[in-house]
């Protein structure tokens, strides 16, 4: 199956972390400067292609963990662009290519321990299976790992304890079947965004059903062609499209073989040609690139892997819970504030022959239409607090951190106003 990255700007959430540390020394203005540009196009404060340069030059390190400028950013934006080569069997990812990715370790009264993948949908909260955290009494959570042999001398890690009272299972789950199968990890405190771990999105819950959309799954899972062989110590991916899940007569509910199911509670990934999850993957991401948003989605949640079955030769369909049917039940039971789906006013004017439409927009509010992306300035305020990412056409207003610094258009950074010449002190 090939995937085809439709989207090859998909790194512009770094552009924000280190836009906040460094300082271009040649970009020195003043006041009435920045208000002449502010009547001219803007153009982006720094962009992607500029701050990869710029990167080089101060010769950055990938040990370093920028904490990105505030925790109301776009989520779903990948660090690297995927190729377009068809992957049997799976692939390791690049080094936190998907920052959202969390590795987990269970642990049981028994003293059995199960490792299972999730999925950061907010600064606290972590989604994955029913089944991974069902009886568990401690779950360990890493964020930004990559290679889980290397333990807590990987950089960029975030680990976490969460016991079991921090677990919310989706009260209309059973153990051992396949709907519901969804749960919700709290994490003790907030993390710490940085271009290593960041959130992915959560579907809108009209989401169409996806069918032949390309999916990437990803997990530590085996990836052996010798069954119970053990688990991946890198992230893999595996690169699919979606299958029907609907009716009992349908390709999935048939091939999966077990029993039948809700079309609207589970979402099938095509498994054929060792496209597909293995045991270990299990809670893990069904990535969906939204075109829309220009973001990656959760769609789906990984069920139980099998150890028994080849997961490269086995041609049986991957079944994960679909996500949109329970954000409801996640925005109920989370303090995750509902993603607005992105809108344009439009006016159309219709003759016999031709139909016209037209955007306007409203002069006092900043948009990223027909803007490169990257980080811009205010431009209603010369001294402001405020600045905007576009990525994709696709704004976010980003506040600076720290109290009492503002943005810098000159520098591209958060400063103190006696250091930003348009704050005039």
């Amino acid at each position: 199956m090939l995937f085809h990255n439709s989207n090859p700007n998909r790194t512009v959430l770094i552009v924000i972390s280190f836009c906040s540390l460094f300082v271009f020394r040649s970009a020195l203005v003043n006041a009435s400067f920045l208000r002449q540009t502010y009547n001219q196009p803007q153009q982006p404060c720094i962009a992607n292609r500029q701050l990869r340069s710029f990167a080089q030059q101060q010769e950055l390190t990938e040990d370093y963990v920028a904490p990105l400028a505030n925790q109301d950013l776009q989520c779903g934006v990948a660090n690297s662009p995927a190729a377009d080569t068809r992957i049997v069997g799976g692939s390791e990812t690049q080094p936190n290519e998907y920052p959202w990715t969390v590795f987990l370790n269970l642990y049981f009264w028994s003293g059995d321990r199960a490792t299972c993948t999730g999925t950061l949908i907010g600064s606290r909260w972590i989604l994955t299976a029913a089944h991974c955290t069902f009886g568990a009494v401690n779950v360990s959570v890493i964020l930004g790992s990559h290679d889980t042999s290397i333990g807590d001398n990987e950089p960029h890690r975030q680990t976490f304890v969460v016991s079991a009272r921090n677990i919310k299972t989706h009260p209309d789950y059973t153990f051992g079947e396949v709907e519901d199968d969804i749960a919700l990890v709290e994490l003790p405190q907030d993390i710490t965004y940085s271009n290593f771990v960041l959130p992915a999105c959560l579907p809108f819950s009209d989401e169409p059903d996806l069918v032949g959309e390309p999916v990437i799954l990803v997990g530590w899972g085996n990836y052996s062609s010798t069954p119970d062989s053990g688990l991946s110590p890198q992230l893999r991916r595996v690169d699919t499209a979606v299958i029907s899940s609907y009716g009992t007569n349908g390709q999935c509910q048939q091939e999966a073989g077990k029993g039948a199911f809700s079309g609207d509670k589970i979402i099938c990934g095509d498994g054929s040609q060792g496209h597909r999850f293995c045991y270990g993957d299990d809670g893990g991401p069904m990535n969906h690139y939204n075109n829309l948003t220009g973001t990656y989605t959760v769609a789906g949640v990984a069920w139980v892997g099998d150890a028994t079955v080849n997961c490269q030769s086995s041609g049986l369909p991957t079944l994960y819970s679909r996500v949109r049917n329970y954000v409801d039940w996640i925005y109920n039971n989370t303090d995750i504030a509902p993603t607005p789906k992105p809108t344009t006013t439009t006016t159309t004017t219709t003759t016999t022959t031709t139909t016209t439409t037209t955007t306007t927009e409203d002069p006092t509010v900043f948009s990223c239409r027909n803007k490169p992306d990257g980080v811009y300035a205010n431009p209603f305020d010369d001294c402001s607090t405020i600045f905007y990412m576009c990525s994709n056409y696709i704004k976010s207003e980003m506040t600076c951190p720290d109290a009492g610094t503002v943005f810098n258009p000159a520098t591209c950074y958060c400063d103190y106003p006696y250091n930003v010449l348009a704050c005039g002190v």
